[in-house]
């Protein structure tokens, strides 16, 4: 007969830390199951016959984790049949013990098997165990009566006192107790278990079932396995216990991992068709619902925080795939790693790394229908915040805005190093003066000058020194992925800059009616790089006041960093899509303040968002119901990350293009002037410095071809040093007069 028996066991490997028994129990929907304990492991097993079971278990208690483990076979030693019952079973506040709570701590060393079985009960059986008790205990109370009654029949003192020891004795407490338990089946129509444990023989459990339970039955069986055990149950005439009262018998090892779970639910929306992940009840356990946004909200701005390799960019680019199905944006992405090449190349996006020479770049060139005063206004005020100019920014911003409206005045694409020309100029105009000897700055102007220096590294380098280049708002309109991986931590705030000026110079073009288009999807990997976190530079000021305008143009922006705190207060209260992946035990708080749960749950999550695994996080969204957008509560989600697999990323092989030596010959009163020392200047530092040879000659190597260079001829007074201009790559000769 027990070949016959089909069942699947589950190991328990974490639970909440509040379980509701109750809940559990209605997971099975009256259907037969038992547990299983297991004390020389120390493991606790559920086993049932219906396969779903399984997933009504875990969408009823949030927190559960459990995986199938084949114990059907497990042999069973001299194994013993019992069924009793507890009258205590619930708290004050009428929430159900669990009867045997400390099973593994008693028995722990037993190392036997204790099987708790819970076949659901007729109404037929209820009715019938509800009669018997009954007439247990009005059957109880005339018997004692008559045996303790006087002579006469009459009553006495004794029998008084023997009745009221009856009716306040544990037996009589018992049987209420246990009618209590049947009626509640009765009124709950007929809904029971009879329950009964089947154990190994041994003293240490025979004396801890005594010690819980009314033990109505104790006996040795013939059976040879749990599988044979969940079928000898199955026929066994226990005894029936209310839904409630069952739950009681319900217990787990104290070795399962607990976690703490937080009520959450997912309010969905109308038409969300871009997945981010699997709902998790009770902010733990997955129960195959998915997280679906509204590709129309991502123009509300969306932030993405936590550590490293807890799935930030994963989840980045699985959100920019599906939108760039589901609309027409085209997709800007500025890294300061190679890791979103091979995404951009499946894109179709154009992949611009920058320092790599085969690529011409003026950030300086505004598209002719852009707009030329808030081109270059914008581009003063983000060069200033990300020069590193500290308390010399105002007026480094003000000679950068005296600088370009000269360099503006006549062409949308002025040469670079004409740019900074105008740029020192406008310095010394401010900051210091001219005489017959040079340029006198203030300590003011020398602040003014060292902060350029980032800006004058960047125009030596031959992809950024030239006035022609790639045609930036072509770019922007197809989809480009800004790479920075060869770029200094020092130079990348400044290249962001500069790329954002072109981006917010695009989006300035475009009308206000986006509201329900995204047109464009911006996205910043380590967004602190252009931001300052307090929230007082002008570049974040400006950030803040675009996001309000970025919906009305269909712009999304996504801003990606390790830390909630590296986005300043205001613009995470304007970002209204936030995922949350683990954070760092110092900024939890401030993550948690930025979702959206109840004050009493803050603590709760606080700790969560501390231990979060990786994939896992905690998202605060916008849904479109009826053509409303609606905030919805915040939800714990496993991020769905893409299936395909990354391309090998291409070794970066730069360009080795060089402008050919540049040779330069130097003659005084016709004749070669040898042993001249000579200098070259370009963009205000010295490239290059060397001395004639007996031919008056000398060769510069690494000059850019095509750009003009100051050379100074040093004498042995300044008033006897020559000035000339030179053309890279240019063979050219000097005649210096006398002084």
């Amino acid at each position: 007969m027990a070949d016959f028996v089909v069942f699947r066991t589950y190991e328990i490997d974490s639970l909440p830390t509040e379980i509701d028994l109750e809940a559990f129990l209605g997971a099975m929907l009256g259907s037969q199951f038992m547990l299983c304990h297991d004390f020389k492991e120390g493991r606790t097993y559920v086993a049932f016959e219906d396969a779903d079971t399984y997933v009504r278990i875990k969408h009823a208690v949030a927190g559960i984790i459990m995986h199938e483990a084949g114990i059907a076979g497990r042999r069973l030693n001299h194994p013993r049949y019992a069924v009793g019952y507890s009258a205590t079973r619930v708290d004050r506040d009428g929430k159900v013990l669990e009867i045997f709570r400390d099973l593994y701590g008693i028995l722990s060393h037993s190392g036997a098997m204790f099987l708790v079985s819970f076949v659901p009960a007729s109404t037929g059986q209820v009715d019938a165990a509800r009669l018997r008790v009954e007439e247990m205990a009005s059957g109880k109370s005339i018997r004692l009566t008559r045996n303790l009654g006087s002579r006469n029949g009459s009553p006495s003192a004794t029998d008084s006192m023997q009745m009221e020891l009856f009716y306040e004795s544990d037996e009589r407490r018992m049987l209420l107790s246990l009618l209590e338990s049947l009626n509640a089946a009765s009124m709950r129509n007929g809904i029971a278990y009879r329950i009964s444990i089947i154990f190994e023989n041994n003293d240490q459990v025979n004396e801890y079932i005594k010690a819980r339970l009314f033990v109505f039955e104790n006996r040795g069986i013939n059976v040879g396995s749990v599988n044979d055990a969940y079928e000898f149950a199955k026929h066994a005439d226990a005894l029936p216990l209310s839904h409630s009262c069952a739950a009681g018998y319900l217990s787990f090892s104290d070795r399962i991992d607990r976690h703490g779970t937080i009520a959450t639910r997912y309010g969905g929306g109308n038409g969300g068709n871009i997945e981010l992940g699997e709902y998790l009840h009770g902010s733990v356990t997955g129960r195959g619902e998915t997280l679906r946004l509204d590709y129309r909200t991502f123009n509300l701005g969306t932030i993405i925080s936590g550590l490293p390799g807890t799935g930030k960019t994963a989840t980045a680019m699985n959100l920019i795939r599906q939108l760039s199905r589901e609309s027409d944006a085209s997709i800007v992405v500025l890294s300061p790693t190679g890791e979103w090449n091979a995404f951009g190349r499946r894109a179709g996006a154009r992949i611009i790394r920058l320092y790599d020479e085969t690529v011409r770049l003026n950030f300086f060139k505004c598209d002719s229908e852009i707009n030329i005063e808030r081109f270059y206004e914008n581009l003063a005020m983000l060069i200033a915040s990300a020069s590193n100019a500290g308390p010399y920014r105002n007026s480094l911003e003000k000679s950068l805005l005296s600088a370009f409206r000269k360099s503006y005045a006549f062409t949308v694409s002025p040469d670079p190093a004409e740019v900074y020309a105008c740029i020192e100029n406008a310095v010394i105009e401010q900051h210091g003066k001219r005489s017959n000897v040079g340029v006198k700055l203030t300590k003011h102007g020398e602040n003014v000058m060292a902060a350029l220096q980032n800006l004058r590294l960047l125009l030596m380098n031959p992809q950024f020194a030239y006035c022609d280049g790639e045609d930036f708002l072509g770019l922007l309109k197809a989809g480009v992925i800004f790479d920075l991986s060869l770029v200094s931590n020092s130079m990348k705030p400044f290249f962001y800059a500069l790329i954002l000026n072109q981006v917010y110079s695009f989006a300035d073009m475009l009308d206000t009616n986006g509201n329900d288009e995204l047109r464009m999807l911006l996205c910043i990997e380590e967004a602190q790089l252009m931001l300052d976190k307090e929230g007082e530079s002008a570049a974040t000021l400006d950030l803040e006041q675009r996001i309000q305008d970025f919906r009305k143009k269909g712009i999304g922006l996504m801003l990606i960093a390790h830390s909630v705190t590296d986005i300043s207060p205001g613009i995470r209260r304007l970002c209204q899509t936030k995922v949350y992946f683990r954070q760092s035990a110092d900024v939890a708080k401030y993550a948690c303040g930025d979702l959206v749960f109840g004050e009493e749950e803050a603590r709760l999550v606080t700790d969560k968002l501390k231990s979060l695994p990786q994939r896992r996080c905690a998202v605060s969204y916008i849904a479109i119901e009826d053509g409303m957008r609606m905030p919805k509560g915040s939800v714990f989600v496993e991020a769905m990350f893409s299936q395909s697999p990354e391309e090998a990323q291409p070794e970066v092989k730069m360009s080795k293009r060089r402008a050919k030596a540049t040779a330069i010959t130097v003659t005084e009163n016709a004749a070669p002037r040898a042993g001249a020392a000579i200098r070259m200047i370009y963009v205000g530092e010295t490239v290059f410095e060397g001395m004639t040879d007996a031919r008056g000659r000398v060769v510069a190597e690494g000059l850019l071809e095509g750009r003009t260079y100051k050379m100074l001829v040093l004498g042995a007074k300044r008033s006897e040093t020559r000035e000339f201009s030179i053309i890279g790559g240019v063979d050219t000769e000097l005649k210096c007069a006398e002084p």
